[in-house]
C-alpha cells in the first residue's frame, strides 16, 4: 500500500457510517478539482451537487463498500451492489495516479468473486475510463444522463469474471448488429 516516509500504510477497510460524512466531501472535491479536466463548469457544478443528494449516502450505506484510508483520513472509496454493479470509485484529488483506484478496484473484483458473482456492470466517466479498461472491462455502449437539466455521457462497462475473480474476455450477453 502506499506510504510516505514517517506515515503509516494506506490500508482498505469496511465502509462503515462514520465514513459517510467525509466520503461524501471526498467525493464532491474529486468532482469539483478534477472534472474541470473532462467536462463543462455546468457539468462540474451538477455532478459535484451528486454529494448532497440523499441518494448517495443511501448507496455507501445499501452497497457493500470499501475505503483506503490512511491516518484515519480517507483517500478513495469504492462500492459494490449484490446484483454485480460497482457504482460508485473515487479518489481524492490530492492523491490521484498513485495506484490507489486500481487497488479499490481490485478489492471490488476479489469481493464480486468471493459473493459469488459472475460479471459485473458500471457506468465510467470519461475521467475514469481508462482505469476500469486496463482492469479488463469492456464497453457495452454509450448513454447519455441529465442531472439538473445537464446532459452527460457515460461508458456502459461489463467485465465477466471466472470463480477466481480475474476478468474474462468475452461479453456477458449476446452482441446485436443494430
Amino acid at each position: 500500500m502506499p506510504q510516505t516516509q514517517n506515515t503509516a500504510p494506506a490500508r482498505i477497510l469496511p465502509l462503515r457510517e462514520q465514513h459517510i460524512p467525509a466520503l461524501l466531501a471526498l467525493f464532491e472535491q474529486s468532482v469539483r478539482r478534477l472534472g474541470p479536466e473532462h467536462y463543462s463548469p455546468e457539468q462540474v457544478e451538477q455532478w459535484a451537487q451528486g454529494a448532497r443528494h440523499p441518494g448517495l449516502a443511501s448507496q455507501l450505506r445499501e452497497h457493500h463498500g470499501w475505503v483506503m484510508e490512511q491516518e484515519g483520513m480517507p483517500l478513495g472509496f469504492v462500492t459494490l451492489s449484490d446484483d454485480g454493479h460497482l457504482s460508485l470509485l473515487y479518489v481524492s484529488a490530492d492523491h490521484q495516479r498513485q495506484g490507489l483506484g486500481g487497488m479499490l478496484l481490485e478489492r471490488a473484483l476479489q469481493a464480486a468473486s468471493q459473493l459469488g458473482l459472475h460479471s459485473l456492470t458500471t457506468e465510467a466517466s470519461a475521467f475514469s475510463l481508462a482505469l476500469f479498461l486496463r482492469h479488463g472491462f469492456e464497453q457495452a455502449g454509450l448513454e447519455t444522463v441529465e442531472r439538473g437539466g445537464v446532459s452527460f455521457v457515460r461508458h456502459r462497462l461489463y467485465c465477466r469474471l471466472p470463480s477466481q475473480g480475474q476478468p474474462l474476455k468475452y461479453p456477458p450477453f449476446p452482441q446485436s448488429n443494430e
